[in-house]
């Protein structure tokens, strides 16, 4: 990002940039008519989201921030100016290793820009996280969804009907094994229920709706069953005690 060093609030000190530094001027600032966005209020907050927002979209991003940190690092808080990198003077001055700011109570070197702990330190403070903290927090997020949907796959046992249908509701990816199950109970359902065996009274009655002659086993088969009807009420048989 190109940045000038301002020597007051009227940004009226010359540039001193080193002109070698070709990528400055790829730099979505360096293109702006008036670079003004870049130097907000601290108060302004619509204006520092804009202007985070239109570093998020510059193709030099990560050199402009590597260069605010090497130049700035040590600086205390106040002597940092403007948007630089898509990062606040006192997101800069957080991420600065060699400051107290980017140490914890007790000395504890605290979570570098780029990770969930920094996201949530961002939020903590009330300030804007930068993009590599955005990134860093949803993909933990989707870590968190997918870790759930495991616990939840090995409690309830994924492989099963019950399982498929949890997926379909919470529109989640259904696993193979789910789909397997769902596969094969939509097979149950649609197949026809085979015909009764010969030498039952199923088979006989089978016979009669087909107009055929009933073979001898389930002729048999179905005089049993009337002469159990006469004797006990049903025709059932009664296994053996």
């Amino acid at each position: 990002m190109l940045i000038h060093h301002y020597a007051t609030t009227s940004h009226a000190a010359p540039d001193t940039l080193d002109r070698t530094e070709n990528w400055r001027y790829d730099g979505v600032c360096a293109r702006a008519v008036d670079d003004e966005l870049w130097f907000p209020e601290p108060s302004d907050k619509a204006t520092t989201r804009d202007a985070i927002t239109a570093c998020l979209l510059c193709p030099v991003l990560m050199l402009c921030r590597q260069a605010a940190l090497t130049e700035e690092q040590g600086l205390g808080k106040v002597s940092r100016h403007g948007i630089r990198g898509g990062l606040t003077p006192a997101q800069r001055h957080a991420a600065d290793t060699s400051t107290r700011a980017a140490q914890g109570k007790s000395g504890r070197q605290l979570a570098p820009c780029g990770t969930d702990a920094a996201y949530d330190r961002h939020r903590r403070n009330g300030e804007q996280p930068c993009d590599p903290c955005r990134r860093a927090h949803n993909e933990r997020n989707v870590q968190v969804r997918a870790e759930t949907r495991h616990r939840r796959a090995i409690a309830d046992g994924c492989g099963t009907t019950k399982a498929y249908y949890r997926h379909l509701l919470a529109g989640e990816d259904i696993d193979p094994a789910c789909q397997a199950a769902s596969d094969a109970y939509e097979q149950q359902l649609t197949l026809a229920p085979p015909p009764p065996e010969c030498g039952t009274r199923g088979g006989y009655e089978r016979h009669q709706r087909q107009g055929e002659t009933a073979c001898t086993p389930c002729r048999q088969a179905n005089a049993d069953a009337d002469r159990r009807l006469r004797n006990t009420g049903t025709t059932t048989e009664r296994s053996a005690a």
